[in-house]
């Protein structure tokens, strides 16, 4: 029995003192063949210290085996030493393609995708091999290459690379249009891709599309599609409740967006979403509690405090609005429901200093400047209550009542 066999049964009986002991005389005594197989079984099994010993002894006469040293160099994280190796190999070699597919993944895991680009392309020069077309592609998708990206997924065919990858080349066109705002073809692609293989990710994008281009009815056919199929696959329920409400199906949005929330409690856009819904449903308290909750868990609550200054003075619970005020505020909308507030319990100067903070942001906002010429007034600041009329009159110029508060 060759002493690489020996090592093997060795390892098999997970005795690896004997195992070393039989690799050493391997190197040694056996031939070159029987040594590069049994490098390339350690090699698959995660031997690599010793793999990368056979290879190293076997270099000068098999020079093809510089392209196992670089793979293992790359597990072993030392890249510049992978690209000593493949450097080794010439571009006259047969083994040449080989090393540059090694380089474009190596380049890729690098972040280098412009040079795994120029890697892939000379590839492809050489070889007409369909998984560097479809690499090529990819790395033309992530580019941002769109067009580039759909004429390369062209020339591939889409059930052969769906057997050997598990990619559909239809998805991905149907997407690259999708970013290249061609909405029409997107859709088309997404379709052929469903009717061939039922995918969960390319029902969601057809699905997000039909939405986005106003076809509700039909963005819900396939929302459905998915709940059905899979009622755990992660975040559709957002865009489908959007898309219910679209179509005045309110309960039943709401119905959904509270799905969502059974598996993530805390999705900010599916609290703030529940609220609207329950509000137009005319259930103010369950609308509040959704908001109250998104406060406690949104990193930036600036829309959740406006909704519920909203919502607060929609009720005149104006003592609720200015309990918020302990909140660091930003947004300008909600510090001027702030000063709404601030005037239906009459602290007049309160509500007045708010108005004179927001005067500059929002003069271009006529309800804003209608609310700020009143109050001017009944402070007694004329001439000033005169201008900021005359600056909304500039935007509504039909509004009767106040050219009538202007003849005053």
């Amino acid at each position: 029995m060759l002493n690489s066999e020996k090592m093997l049964t060795s390892i098999q009986n997970q005795d690896l003192a004997h195992a070393n002991k039989y690799f050493e005389r391997a190197l040694k005594e056996d031939g070159s063949d029987v040594l590069l197989e049994l490098a390339e079984y350690l090699e698959s099994i995660g031997f690599l210290p010793q793999a990368k010993r056979i290879y190293l002894q076997e270099r000068e006469a098999f020079p093809e085996v510089n392209i196992n040293l670089a793979q293992i160099a790359a597990e072993d994280g030392d890249i510049e030493e992978a690209f000593l190796y493949l450097d080794a190999i010439s571009p006259d070699s047969e083994d040449y393609l080989s090393a540059l597919l090694v380089m474009a993944d190596l380049y890729d895991m690098e972040g280098l995708t412009d040079v795994t680009r120029e890697k892939l392309l000379e590839a492809n020069r050489i070889s007409q091999d369909p998984l560097i077309i479809f690499g090529l592609a990819e790395i033309e998708y992530e580019l941002e290459h769109y067009e580039q990206a759909i004429q390369t997924y062209a020339k591939l065919d889409n059930r052969e690379i769906l057997e050997l990858t598990g990619v559909s080349t239809y998805q991905r066109i149907g997407r690259a249009y999708a970013c290249l705002g061609k909405f029409e073809a997107a859709i088309e692609f997404l379709e052929k891709t469903i009717e061939i293989e039922y995918e969960d990710e390319a029902v969601f994008e057809l699905a997000t599309i039909l939405y986005d281009q106003k076809e509700y009815q039909k963005a819900n056919l396939y929302f459905k599609q998915l709940d059905t199929m899979n009622p755990d696959f992660a975040g559709y329920e957002y865009v489908y409740g959007l898309s219910l409400h679209e179509e005045h199906k309110t309960q039943e949005a709401l119905r959904l967006v509270q799905q969502g929330l059974t598996k993530n409690e805390f999705a900010v856009n599916l609290l703030l979403l529940a609220s609207q819904l329950s509000y137009e449903l005319h259930d103010s308290t369950q609308a509040e509690n959704y908001l109250l909750k998104a406060k406690k868990v949104a990193e930036d609550d600036e829309e959740v405090l406006m909704r519920l200054t909203n919502l607060y003075l929609e009720e005149e619970r104006f003592e609720d609005v200015l309990a918020l005020e302990n909140d660091d505020i930003d947004n300008l909308l909600t510090k001027w429901n702030v000063a709404k507030a601030h005037q239906a319990l009459e602290n007049e100067e309160a509500a007045l200093a708010i108005y004179e903070g927001l005067a500059s942001d929002l003069q271009e906002n006529p309800e804003f400047l209608q609310d700020y010429a009143y109050i001017l007034r009944e402070f007694g600041y004329r001439e000033r209550a005169r201008d900021i009329a005359e600056r909304y009159l500039k935007l509504v110029p039909d509004d009767v009542n106040m050219l009538d508060f202007l003849s005053e």
